[in-house]
């Protein structure tokens, strides 16, 4: 192994390159070597270097004994833990000499020898490789090998290599990994860090610091590394040492092309831990902890223009430890997770990174001490007169001014004063001042010294630093001057923003480094933290959101204000004119106002301006919903950001800060499909799915292109606010964080499970890196990824606290933008849960008699807390914990709490909860016991609920703190039950008051009833002061106003105080809102106005009374408190208390009498419930009807534990036995079987409960109740109803499906002619409804129809109830009520859409409303309703669907219930049914067309008649047309089937099934040159067949085209099997001596083109067998445009068709007239083959009149399948003369030629042609390819002897190593 030595462990000079590097390493030999007296090579080892080592060993290689290893003496046993073994102890010994490159070896000599268990250091001596080796390098392995004779005097043997010890075996030993290493790093140079000392008196001796700390990595870190700061041995970091980020101002973001410094942080935002360590480690060597190692969370990487910046508290010495050494000691090193050294500071850090490395004086390098401060002098102030960049200040260097410089005594020094970076001092002396800030009073002096003071110097290219060599001060003067210093664009952001004076800054004594300060220097006014964001880039979106954020320096006062504008590139996106304020903004002022329009040339600007209350410097985020525009934007747009004065002016700009430019977004086009992957509940826990606020979250995603990616490229995967990714998103290959690997996407070793309509993502395409920015992610992707798949990843984020208000997602690759698709919920509380207390008062009464005090949490879940399983005693639990302070109250640790959904007038029933407080009396858990769940908001029935618990308040008072309401799955809580996370704001406690209570004098309780006198008695813990406010709020629903207008009490009444208790102020007012649940009043002196101190002394009691009338009922828990309130003249509450009112006794209350069963008409019976809730306990109930007349109990009936004490005509007793009627219980009485009154109308009723069955003692009673139902009268059916289906309604629409019966599933017209007892009067309603059998459903209703018709139409408005289904048409809706809309008696026809669910029975309601409660008349809903057919399910299958075919098609017909004996089958226009001898199928006879429709018919028929109990598989025979039909109407390809009882006119049933296509065969495409009357020029053909068919081609061309095949060379097979075929030319037909089997072919023929385009101009390709079937065919292929145009026969020649090898191939067209409208020709290869071309000259031109473009670029060869010649465009025309032409070029042989084998030269009008088929390609000629091993045409041939062809390639060297291992030695070290 390897001693750890130097700074990183890997010795004094780690860096690559370095020289002399002194490594030292301890072997522990596991066998004895010796020399038994050999002169020559006997013994050796050696030990092997990683490579670009050079190893080398000086004399003995005896290490120093100075080593921190050989000091540790763990155990204290006075010796050594690691003793000095060394080699030898004379020269004699051995030698290193034989040493060489990368390995030491050691030769032992005559008779010596290293015993097995030795242990040896060896000091070596090495060369550094030239590039940093990391220590995780599988290169970086350091080996050693042992070779001996031994006894063998023959010859020597060696072991093998063994590798040292690995780092991580030494790890696992604290005392090893302390002092050893498996191997050493070679590191890189960290250049130019940046240590400067905090604000403040950070020089000062044992003063304590937090050191800013600047620097750009040049290496990779990664996340979880280390960044180690070493100070000189006397500083202190302390063992726990602190390390934060800078101010934000510092990590600001100022433009693309600025430096950026970003903070070590984690996702928390903070540093992750920070240990102090003594350096080095010997014990002894320092005293303090002078070396910070920081962990880093966040990621650490080499980012173009991106710095790091910190800062890490320090504590300096004691001044008398200062030398000027420590100048050269402060030094940092970069370490990655490991702790392996990365990167480093070969010399010590700067104070000022201005200083040039030749400036070697020591106080030119790092910071040191001074021997004071300015701790015990008056401040320095630092004053700027203009702030602005030089830019934008009239390019003037602004005036700093530098006052007062005051010593007590006096001195003479040096002075040196460093600005920020950036900021430059002014070189000419008439810039300087040497007074400033003079008054009479208080005289001034020249700075420096008297007689014009000294001029100071600014150091040569050090412009940031102002000199003094030596200045004088007077004792007690106060000095000041004025220089001229440039401002610079924006604030510093690799250095201190601050200005370091230093008196004495050269000097080495301490005595003499007089004092030192930093002051900080005010912000530059320039914008900054200017930023664009978006939520969705896709184009045409109009529901975006865009995020504006932007920092001010200068206050923006009335009429300025801030404008932001964008550039060319911005326009198209119109804004709303409103702003939101996004969460970590500074506040806006409230009158601020904003615009947004476009300017004249339509680029956008957004406007705010001050109109009254400024805008503070701050930070602000704002948000705009905008609409993108309609068109893509390629080019990201530049928004400007500035402040400005007077913003009426603009575009005139007077600058309050700077302007900042920031980029935009690109404008996408929409990307197929991008979403969250739908997880099953084990995919959840596989993929360690958590929706927890707060908590890491690993989230699947999918997603689909519309094009295929062609480069490298970023995808931008953009979450809502408040998601945060790792700044490494990406992971490590062994821990990877963003996963697209099958197998572990949805969890590890998952592939097995791969979802089927996923595509893989392969390895070789698999991200890259992916850097994670807040809410953002980007992800680097390879080429590889395919369009029109789908492909998934899982990645990990950290969840928001709270669901975003906003809550959508978005994918951005490959200029593809998906849809914002939905996010989820957080799994916490929606929304903003709320803590309001009855009382804000601390605990009056102590531990002794406590108040209780009810407090209200308003929560709505996002996950459901379940009940209670029937295996389990308990289900979820909801917990609750308050603040410190706080208690619950309990009993024995049983508690009560009201549960209730919010706005519900009970709770849930305490029999379905069960609720514990915790010994610690601060936690309550709340368990589901019953039947009863708590439902949220994911279920999609989300409650909010209303949890009142019960707390004795903090006996003192306290600020406010959250309470926290968590939610579990199970009772037991364990974590991974954890549901809901909830933090609620909770109050503050304020002081109680000294005495206060209520009482209701005469004990006045009844509900509704007056309280005439109530008795408040309050007293104060301070005294009443003028201006105080007192406050008595009554209990909800007490009204205590006498006089609304007046705002008097009611009856107010001082006790014991004449004429007042504040005489002055006079009496109190008394105030009312109407708000639920009552009135909430409050009795008021609003200022006290007694002219006296006190105006009320504390604990004396104030005692009044007033009046008041008690609500119906008892208020609401938390409302039924009388509270009373001190409040200071600052509106300060300085004291409150609560005191209980008192429970209500209502009277009878809640009366109804109601249907039991819904309303029924007149004269019929019905079940009646008596509802109502008694005010006192009674036995008995007595029941009388009053009107209408002629209702009857006689008959009636009621519950078996009721008793019947009398039933007479219309008056019932009842006795309800135990327990009778309970007080404030509400309670329903059903009576059955009452014969109901005559006529109809209002129902009167008398109610009275008595005391016992006796009936003499009555106790609550409700007479003349008139609240219950009435009477409805009689609606009768006067014919049959009629139902029609909605295809007839639009039978040429559709044709087929109007010939059928209405349909169960489909929307059709009813009619019902019915008639009223009862007249319906204007403004009435009539409502339908439609019930089913059973628990069938009944049909559903749609209004769009709806028509009344007496004699003539009646006015009606029909709508649709949308809980019910119900219509509700309201009559005559504009005639006044007193009009008659419905005559009684007379028959009215009402026809309306309806829905049938099913074919079962269904009965029909109709009832008749007005405007009040209830039915004017009611069928009862008896009415009986239709028999509509049963919905076929048809499903048609096909294999294939070639045109002009017979196939075979697969019918599927669900039936349902229906039993058929028939099926008709129609087919869609064109499809023949197979009229061959064995029918079209089994069980199948083809039939006549279908009426009109013309669409062919067929039967299926069991020959016995039974019926068809199996209608799946069908399989029939049909023909399909040349092209997939259009078809009739809207029914298309559809096919139908009606399946009949037996016959027609018997339809049990009938259904539609979607058909197919006509399917073309693939791959067909005709090629060839449309030139006009062109002779036998070449045509290609390609097909691609499915099946292994066909014997024969025919190809059908337009009229017009001649093919020819049969004349010699007319015919090329290219692909076509087995030699040539039997050919006919007119039809052409290609009989084949090998039949086709599956692929794609290609042949061509001659062809005489016509001389103009055919009006058809399409091809048909016919594949017949061997019986003339079609096999397939593709019809309608589009042939080219003819045009009229002077080229003819192309020409094709090659020298060589040898596999793989190197050709030349010619290319010809010949021009038969002059030709000038051509700009190029493109030549392209078949697939498979590639040019060669490597210089332009590989091109040849054979015939010089070919115009070529000047120079050698004429030929573009950037393609390898396709090469373009341009022609010269120097002159406006450029003519081709009349000849032949050829090119000639070298090509690579493919190893097999491709089926489509076809060559293009084509004619292009413009240069940008790429493919034969392109809008610039006036003609393309085909010419057949040739094979493998073909020769040229001899008229064509080419020599390849002037080819520009040579073979590449390379070859590789192998090398064979073989050691023979004749004995295993065991090595250790």
């Amino acid at each position: 192994r390897l001693v750890l030595t130097g700074a990183t462990g890997s010795g004094p000079k780690p860096f690559a390159g370095d020289a002399n590097n002194k490594l030292v390493v301890r072997l522990k030999f596991g066998a004895t070597l010796w020399n038994w007296g050999e002169t020559s090579l006997a013994s050796l080892f050696e030990v092997q270097l990683p490579p670009g080592y050079t190893c080398n060993v000086l004399g003995s290689g005896d290490p120093s004994a100075d080593l921190d290893v050989f000091k540790v003496d763990s155990d204290n046993d006075d010796y050594p833990d690691n003793r000095r073994g060394k080699l030898g102890i004379a020269h004699s010994d051995g030698s290193w000499a034989r040493s060489k490159d990368r390995s030491c070896y050691y030769e032992l000599f005559q008779y010596n020898r290293i015993y097995a268990g030795q242990v040896v250091y060896i000091k070596t001596d090495v060369v550094n490789p030239s590039t940093p080796l990391r220590k995780d390098d599988d290169d970086n392995t350091w080996k050693i090998s042992l070779s001996s004779k031994g006894a063998n005097v023959d010859k020597i043997v060696s072991m093998p290599l063994v590798h040292f010890d690995s780092n991580s075996q030494i790890e696992l030993d604290d005392h090893l990994r302390t002092f050893f290493q498996g191997n050493a790093a070679v590191i890189n140079e960290l250049v130019l860090p940046l240590f400067q000392p905090g604000i403040g008196s950070s020089f000062t001796a044992q003063s304590s610091q937090y050191m800013r700390v600047f620097f750009k990595p040049g290496v990779h870190v990664g996340q979880n590394g280390y960044v180690v700061v070493d100070a000189p041995s006397a500083f202190n970091f302390g063992r726990d040492c602190v390390a934060k980020e800078l101010p934000s101002e510092y990590y600001a973001y100022a433009g693309e092309e600025e430096l950026r410094l970003r903070p070590l942080k984690g996702l928390d935002g903070a540093l992750v831990d920070c240990e102090g360590h003594a350096f080095p480690a010997a014990p002894g060597a320092v005293t303090t902890f002078n070396r910070a190692k920081i962990r880093v969370a966040g990621l650490i990487d080499v980012i173009e223009g991106v710095h790091y910046g910190f800062m890490v508290l320090v504590s300096n010495p004691a001044g008398v430890t200062y030398n000027r050494e420590m100048h050269s000691e402060w030094k940092m090193w970069l370490e990655d997770l490991n702790g392996y050294g990365l990167e480093g500071t070969r010399e010590t850090v700067k104070f000022n990174s201005m200083q040039e490395d030749t400036q070697t004086e020591f106080y030119y390098k790092s910071w040191g001490l001074y021997r004071g401060d300015y701790d015990n002098m008056p401040g320095i102030t630092i004053n700027i007169d203009d702030l602005r960049p030089y830019d934008i200040a009239g390019e003037e260097d602004a005036w700093i001014t530098i006052w007062p410089i005051v010593f007590p005594s006096a001195t003479m020094t040096s002075l040196r004063i460093t600005a920020p970076l950036g900021y430059v001092w002014n070189t000419k002396w008439s810039n300087f001042e040497v007074t400033a800030n003079c008054v009479d009073t208080e005289p001034c002096e020249d700075f420096g010294g008297a007689g014009g003071g000294v001029i100071p110097r600014v150091e040569g290219g050090v412009s940031n630093a102002l000199v003094w060599d030596q200045v004088y001060f007077n004792p007690n003067v106060k000095y000041g001057f004025r220089h001229k210093i440039r401002m610079p664009l924006f604030g510093p952001r690799t250095s201190a923003n601050a200005f370091f004076f230093e008196f004495g800054y050269e000097k080495a004594e301490i005595t003499e480094r007089i004092r030192a300060v930093a002051l900080e220097a005010a912000p530059v006014a320039a914008m900054i933290n200017c930023k664009v964001g978006y939520n969705t880039n896709q184009v045409g979106i109009t529901d975006n959101r865009m995020q504006f954020e932007f920092q001010t320096q200068t206050e923006v006062s009335y009429s300025a204000g801030i404008i932001i504008v964008g550039d060319m590139n911005c326009r198209g996106f119109t804004f709303t004119p409103e702003y939101v304020l996004l969460e970590g903004s500074d506040p806006l002022p409230g009158d601020l106002t904003l615009s947004a329009g476009t300017e004249a040339d339509m680029t956008p600007i957004i406007q705010l301006k001050v109109q009254g209350t400024p805008i503070s410097p701050g930070h602000y985020k704002i948000e705009l919903k905008v609409a993108n525009p309609g068109g893509r934007i390629l080019t990201p747009g530049i928004w400007t950001f500035g402040s400005y004065n007077d913003v009426s002016m603009y575009p005139t700009k007077y600058y309050l800060d700077n302007e900042m430019q920031t980029p935009g977004f690109v404008i996408n086009n929409r990307m197929s499909y991008a979403g969250f992957y739908a997880l099953n509940d084990r995919q959840k826990t596989d993929t360690d799915r958590e929706d927890r606020p707060g908590y890491m979250n690993n989230l699947i995603f999918e997603f689909m292109l519309r094009t295929r990616p062609e480069e490298v490229q970023d995808m931008l995967l953009k979450a809502p606010h408040g998601f945060i990714f790792e700044d490494d998103c990406l992971g490590s290959m062994t821990s990877p964080k963003l996963k697209t690997d099958f197998n572990t996407v949805f969890g590890e070793n998952t592939g097995g499970i791969w979802p089927g309509d996923l595509e893989v993502w392969q390895s070789t395409f698999a991200p890259v890196a992916c850097v994670g920015d807040g809410r953002d992610a980007r992800i680097t992707i390879p080429i590889g990824l395919e369009l029109a798949v789908r492909y998934a990843f899982r990645i990990r984020v950290q969840n928001p606290l709270n669901s975003p208000e906003w809550n959508k997602w978005t994918l951005n690759y490959n200029k593809e933008s998906s849809d914002p698709f939905p996010g989820f919920n957080i799994w916490t509380s929606v929304g903003n849960p709320t803590a309001v207390p009855v009382s804000y008062a601390r605990n009056q009464g102590g531990s002794t008699d406590p108040i209780v005090n009810p407090v209200t949490l308003t929560f709505k879940p996002y996950k459901n807390v379940p009940a209670k399983p029937a295996e389990e005693d308990k289900g979820g639990v909801v917990r609750v914990e308050v603040p410190s302070n706080f208690r619950f109250v309990h009993d024995n640790n049983m508690c009560e709490v009201d549960l209730r959904v919010t706005g519900a007038s009970t709770p849930i029933l305490p029999n379905q909860l069960e609720c514990e407080v915790d010994n610690s009396e601060t936690k309550l858990n709340l368990y589901m016991i019953g039947n009863v769940a708590i439902s949220g908001e994911e279920s999609g029935n989300g409650q909010e609920y209303q949890l009142i618990v019960y707390v004795f308040n903090p006996n003192a008072p306290q600020e406010a703190a959250d309470w926290h309401l968590n939610t579990y799955s199970k009772y037991t809580r364990e974590p991974e039950f954890s549901l809901d996370e909830s933090q609620i704001p909770g109050f503050p406690i304020h002081n109680d008051l000294w005495r206060y209570s209520v009482s209701n004098v005469l004990g006045e309780y009844n509900g509704n009833k007056r309280v005439s006198e109530v008795e408040i008695v309050l007293s104060f813990r301070d005294h009443v002061k003028d201006g105080d406010k007192i406050t008595v709020y009554s209990p909800r629903g007490f009204n205590i106003v006498s006089n609304p207008e007046m705002d008097t009490c009611d009856n107010y009444r001082p006790v014991g105080a004449s004429p007042d208790w504040f005489p002055f102020t006079g009496a109190p007012e008394c105030v009312c809102e109407e708000i639920v649940n009552g009135p909430a009043c409050h009795l008021q002196w609003k200022k006290i106005k007694e002219g006296k101190d006190p105006a009320f002394a504390q604990k004396q009691d104030i005692r009044f009374k007033i009046a008041t009338t008690n609500p119906p009922k008892t208020p609401f828990i938390a409302f039924n408190f009388w509270r009373a309130e001190h409040h200071s003249s600052t509106e300060a509450l300085l004291a409150s208390q609560i005191s209980k009112s008192w429970e209500i006794n209502p009277q009878l209350a809640n009366v109804d009498v109601a249907f039991a069963n819904g309303y029924r008409s007149a004269g019929s019976q019905a079940n009646l419930d008596f509802i109502f809730t008694p005010v006192n306990d009674a036995c008995c109930l007595e029941i009388q009807a009053e009107y209408p007349t002629e209702f009857d109990f006689t008959q009636s009936t009621v519950f078996s534990n009721y008793d019947i004490l009398l039933q007479e005509g219309s008056r019932m007793l009842i006795n309800l036995r135990s327990p009778g009627l309970i007080a404030d219980q509400e309670i329903s009485i059903r009576v059955y079987n009452v014969r109901l009154g005559r006529g109809g109308g209002q129902t009167r009723w008398n109610l009275i409960t008595y005391l016992d069955d006796l009936m003499t003692i009555p106790m609550d009673e409700a007479l003349q109740f008139e609240g219950g139902f009435r009477l409805p009268g009689k609606i009768v059916l006067q014919d049959e109803p009629i139902l029609t289906s909605a295809w007839k309604e639009s039978a040429l629409m559709y044709p087929v499906k109007s010939l059928f019966q209405p349909r169960v599933g489909e929307w059709a017209s009813a009619e019902f002619r019915l008639s009223f007892s009862q007249a319906v009067m204007a403004q009435g309603k009539l409502i339908i409804s439609c019930q089913g059998a059973g628990d069938q459903q009944g049909y559903s209703l749609r209004t769009d129809s709806f028509v009344v018709i007496g004699t003539g139409q009646i006015d009606a408005i029909p709508v649709l109830d949308e809980s019910s289904g119900a219509i509700q048409a309201t009559l005559k809706a504009n005639r006044p009520a007193t009009e008659t809309a419905l005559l009684p008696d007379t028959p009215y026809t009402v026809s309306f859409r309806v829905y049938p669910h099913n074919d079962g029975t269904n009965t029909w309601r109709f009832d008749t409303t007005d405007s009040a409660e209830g039915f004017t008349n009611t069928n009862d809903g008896e009415t009986q309703g239709f028999a509509p057919v049963q919905n076929f399910l048809l499903t048609v299958t096909v294999v294939r669907s070639p045109p002009k075919a017979i196939i075979e098609v697969k019918l599927d017909v669900d039936q349902g219930t229906a039993v058929i004996r028939e099926l008709l089958i129609i087919a869609p226009p064109g499809f023949q049914f197979d009229e061959g001898p064995d029918g079209c199928g089994d069980m199948c006879m083809p039939g006549q067309a279908l009426g009109s429709t013309g669409r062919r018919t067929a039967t299926l028929a069991s020959p016995t008649g039974q019926p068809l109990t199996v209608l799946t598989g069908l399989r029939i025979r049909v023909q399909t047309p040349e092209q997939t039909p259009i078809g009739t109407g809207s029914e298309g390809i559809m096919w139908f089937v009606e399946g009949r009882s037996q016959g027609a006119g018997t339809t049990k049933g009938w259904g539609q099934g979607s058909g197919f296509a006509v399917t073309q065969m693939s791959g067909s495409a005709v090629y060839y040159a449309g030139v006009a009357n062109l002779r036998a020029t070449e045509i290609a053909f390609t097909f691609t067949l499915d099946v292994d068919a066909g014997s024969s081609i025919s190809i059908v061309p337009p009229a017009g085209f001649l093919l020819t095949c049969s004349m010699e060379g007319s015919l090329k097979t290219i692909s076509l099997p087995g030699g040539r075929p039997n050919c006919i030319d007119d039809p052409l037909q290609l009989q084949l001596l090998e039949s086709l089997t599956r692929g794609t072919y290609a042949f061509g023929v001659t062809v005489d083109l016509p001389p103009q385009t055919p009006e058809v101009n399409t091809f048909n390709i016919i594949i017949q067998d061997q019986y003339n079937n079609v096999v397939d065919a593709a019809y309608a292929i589009q042939g080219e445009e003819v045009v009229d145009l002077g080229a003819e026969a192309p020409s094709l020649a090659w020298s060589r068709a040898d596999p793989g090898q190197p050709s030349v191939i010619t290319i010809g067209i010949t021009f038969t007239r002059d030709t000038s409208n051509l700009k190029a020709l493109l030549v392209t290869l078949p697939e498979l083959f590639q040019h060669d071309v490597q210089i332009p000259i590989d091109v040849q031109n054979l015939n010089p009149r070919f115009p070529l473009a000047p120079g050698l670029d004429w030929a573009d060869t950037e393609e390898p399948d396709r090469i373009r010649i341009f022609l010269d465009d120097s002159e406006d025309v450029t003519t081709i003369p009349a000849d032949t032409y050829r090119f000639s070029f070298p090509v690579l042989m493919p190893p097999d030629v491709p089926r489509k084998n076809i060559w293009f030269i084509s004619l292009c009008d413009d240069r940008t042609c790429k493919q034969p088929s392109d809008a610039q390609v006036l003609v393309s000629f085909p010419m057949a390819g040739f094979n493998l091993y073909d020769v040229a045409p001899e008229a064509l041939r080419v020599s390849a002897s002037g080819a520009v062809l040579g073979a590449r390639g390379g070859g590789f060297d192998l090398v064979c190593t073989l050691l023979a291992l004749l004995t295993l030695l065991k090595l250790s070290f």
